[in-house]
């Protein structure tokens, strides 16, 4: 099986040897601005050899399914939100939309948390695809449901 490694802020990403359990944390700077996925074969001081996917995400996204709008000017459209992280969120649009990259609009949506909490931020349009948009919160400070869920409902 392929693990994931996380490269964080100062380019070190962690290998945690599956067979033994050690760690080493290594450089990884030379991947930073290369846009395809990246993997990569490592093998531990105990010489077990093993693959890795190296992720330059600041933060987890997590599959999800919920239901929501689109908010923009006084049109609401109907959309799901497929994954969800810290720093933004993917969502598949139901009908077609003029949006552009770099917009401001409003996201809502229902959480699938113990009271249906519901969701409403402003998001910038990051890439564009036929069916499915990328956006990144205004802010990744989560004053609201959002924080405690991303916090504790994927552990």
């Amino acid at each position: 099986m392929v693990q994931k490694v996380f490269m964080n802020k100062n380019n070190m990403a962690t290998f945690s040897c599956p067979e033994c359990g050690k760690t080493r944390q290594m450089d990884v700077s030379k991947f930073r601005h290369i846009e395809k996925k990246i993997k990569l074969n490592y093998t531990c001081i105990c010489k077990h050899k093993f693959s890795v996917i190296l992720e330059r995400r600041q933060s987890v996204r997590h599959k999800i399914s919920l239901k929501g709008h689109i908010i923009k000017g006084l049109k609401k459209s109907a959309i799901l939100v497929v994954d969800i992280s810290r720093f933004g969120l993917k969502i598949k649009c139901i009908e077609q939309l003029e949006l552009k990259v770099g917009e401001k609009i409003f996201v809502e949506f229902i959480l699938d948390d113990l009271k249906l909490s519901k969701i409403y931020k402003g998001v910038i349009v990051r890439t564009i695809s036929s069916v499915e948009v990328s956006a990144q919160f205004e802010s990744s400070d989560h004053y609201d449901k959002l924080g405690p869920y991303l916090l504790f409902h994927f552990s």
